[in-house]
């Protein structure tokens, strides 16, 4: 017992001293790595296996309590690597073979533990696997001191009952390399052991909060549910809204694991919504999915060169193919620099320096960022990301030469929902916190001042801020592809507006270009398969939302409609969701009903009737889409009708307008 408890404490102050020491170091880091130590404690109950056993054993029953103690640290989000010293006696006594054993056991263990946390994602329990190796020292009377050596093997159960304090039940498996009965029935033989561990494990060193840092009343959160918040399905394609990527895809529509539509030609059409479903790759569509011959794209979408075959032959000299290299990585590098020789030889011009960059740093996250807040950032046009050594992800917005112009931006973020902003500085590459100067020292009146010649007056620059905005405009981005590991820098050298962020898949998307126009996104989306990215399609946004490309070649096609006179001013066509007409006093049902729609609009009809509306869209896609949902919470007889300039119109007139 003296041995055991000399060792515990040797240990114990060892790795605590260590670990004590490393946080006064390095404070940041060691809060945002998961290698924090627990202190490990623990009930044991053992049933040796071996040559002589007690007549009515089981499991649970004739088995021999112990205890073990020691450390816990977390190597990974899963994986675990513990020291255990452990303490117990081994006995039996069975009297048809007339041989019995007591044995005194000592040991110290090393044991990896793996969590299988990510098949209950809104679970406190979790899975748990491990494997260890133990050196066992016993001595079992009669006999003299001898040594083993055990490799367990487990199941069992973790339950993290506070952020500091964690629970384990495990069965273990053993087999053991030594003879600890000393039956002389078996003379050497080996014996093995089973045993039902509970656990605890305390974090004794992790510091609590700052007492500087800001204070959150946490009864204001009192009331959310934030396990049925996590477990919502708004659309009903069985793809939590929290991972859903597409949460407003119609009912009984097929969807992807991402929860949007499936598109089996890449088109960017959905397959629900596409007219010719097996479009050849690469091909120029229409918002109906049908392929665009050259002469329709030129009428449609400009003069601009069809774009897939301005690129189509980049490569005939190169023969640049996936197989002549070991990785995905190194072929994508080699698909880059080719395309950069041949394409863009004035990326030389970016190695002169630049002036300091200030930027709205809008969200960091180290693992995956949840698919609302995805859709919300990638609206903005100007995103941007930086992955930073440690592996989190910075996104950043505003590209300004002046603080003035970042401070505006942020202020103006902050109006329209997106809270947490930071102000950043970006030196040649190298982003950092903007930290204010220091005071200028008080200027001395005594003091002689030296006139300056006026020709040696350096002109200050002036630069004049433009005012960003989210706007309502439609983003178009190319998503080159969804990678397992990220990609190195040197693939993304010379592409524009590179945004990469992990999915609760795991799984790294990589976003390029920014774009209101269809005509533009298609040439990028064509550059993009030149380097390599044969995967690469477009993606639209729109108010912090991804909607289907149909529906923003359709708006964009609205949004350019004019008058029959021939005049620039465009057409005030509006499209409104009629929910029911109803009187002013409504019933408990229909208002829970209309909380789910948003804001809900009325206007008298009569004396005592009210005509209630879920929404006013510039779009008839988008009018439709609340239509659907406003069917789903229950209001059968809504509907939508369009309002030209004001005025209602038949459905019929509207769609003439927007041909």
């Amino acid at each position: 017992m003296n041995q055991f408890l000399k060792h515990l404490f040797t240990l114990l102050i060892l790795v605590s001293s260590t670990f004590v020491y490393a946080q006064d170091l390095d404070f940041d880091l060691e809060k945002k790595k998961p290698f924090n130590p627990k202190f490990t404690l623990g009930t044991v109950f053992y049933t040796l296996t071996g040559d002589i056993q007690n007549e009515e054993s089981g499991f649970l029953r004739g088995t021999n309590p112990g205890y073990n103690a020691g450390m816990k640290f977390g190597l990974s989000d899963n994986i675990d690597l513990s020291f255990l010293l452990m303490k117990s006696t081994f006995q039996a006594n069975n009297s048809a073979s007339g041989e019995d054993f007591s044995s005194e056991i000592d040991g110290i263990g090393l044991h990896f533990t793996y969590t299988l946390n990510q098949l209950f994602k809104q679970s406190k329990i979790s899975p748990l696997i491990s494997v260890g190796a133990q050196s066992l020292s016993f001595k079992t009377e009669g006999y003299v001191r001898d040594n083993s050596f055990a490799v367990p093997f487990g199941i069992g159960i973790r339950i993290n009952v506070t952020d500091r304090l964690e629970f384990d039940a495990a069965l273990n498996w053993a087999v053991g390399m030594g003879d600890i009965d000393k039956s002389l029935q078996n003379e050497g033989g080996s014996d093995n052991y089973k045993s039902f561990n509970i656990s605890l494990h305390y974090d004794l060193f992790t510091p609590g909060p700052n007492s500087d840092e800001e204070y959150f009343d946490d009864s204001y959160y009192a009331d959310v549910d934030f396990a049925k918040l996590e477990n919502e399905d708004e659309d009903g394609d069985l793809v939590l809204d929290v991972d859903d990527y597409c949460p407003k895809t119609p009912i009984g529509v097929k969807v992807d694991v991402t929860g949007c539509p499936l598109d089996d030609d890449n088109d960017g059409i959905a397959n629900y919504l596409d007219a010719q479903k097996n479009t050849p790759e690469g091909s120029i569509v229409d918002e109906h999915g049908v392929r665009l011959t050259a002469d329709k794209y030129h009428s449609m979408y400009s003069d601009y060169e069809v774009a897939s075959r301005k690129y189509a032959n980049f490569y005939n000299e190169s023969e640049i193919k996936r197989e002549n290299y070991k990785t995905v990585d190194e072929y994508l590098i080699a698909k880059a620099n080719a395309f950069n020789i041949a394409y863009n030889e004035g990326l030389k011009d970016d190695e002169k320096i630049k002036g300091l960059v200030y930027k709205v740093k809008i969200g960091e996250f180290s693992d995956g960022i949840p698919a609302k807040v995805a859709n919300k950032f990638l609206s903005i046009d100007d995103l941007e990301s930086v992955t930073l050594d440690d592996g989190v992800v910075m996104y950043l917005v505003g590209s300004y030469s002046t603080l003035d112009g970042a401070v505006g931006r942020k202020y103006d973020l902050e109006e329209k929902g997106i809270e947490d902003t930071y102000l950043m500085v970006d030196n040649n590459g190298e982003v950092s916190d903007y930290v204010e100067p220091t005071p200028e020292p008080e200027i001395d009146e005594d003091e002689v001042v030296v006139e300056v010649p006026e020709d040696e007056i350096s002109e200050e620059v002036v630069t004049t801020v433009t005012e960003d905005e989210m706007t309502n405009e439609t983003t178009y981005r190319i998503q080159v592809g969804a990678f397992n590991t990220e990609l190195s820098d040197e693939v993304f050298v010379g592409v524009d507006n590179v945004i990469s962020f992990t999915g609760k898949d795991g799984l790294v998307r990589y976003m390029a270009g920014s774009f209101v126009e269809y005509k533009d996104a298609i040439d990028y989306q064509a550059q993009m398969k030149a380097r390599g990215f044969e995967d690469a399609f477009i993606v639209t946004y729109k108010n912090g939302e991804r909607i289907s490309l149909n529906v923003a070649i359709k708006t964009e096609k609205e949004s350019k409609v004019v008058n029959q006179e021939g005049k620039d001013e465009v057409i005030n066509l509006e499209f409104v969701v009629q929910i029911m007409v109803a009187k002013s006093s409504l019933s408990a049902v229909d208002l829970n009903k209309m909380g789910k729609l948003g804001s809900i609009d009325k206007e008298a009809k009569g004396t005592d009737m009210y005509r209630y509306f879920a929404g006013t869209y510039n779009s008839l896609e988008d009018a439709n889409i609340q239509l659907e949902k406003a069917k789903l919470v229950g209001f059968a007889d809504a509907f939508v009708f369009p309002k030209l300039d004001g005025e209602r119109i038949t459905m019929e007139r509207a769609k003439e307008l927007m041909k």
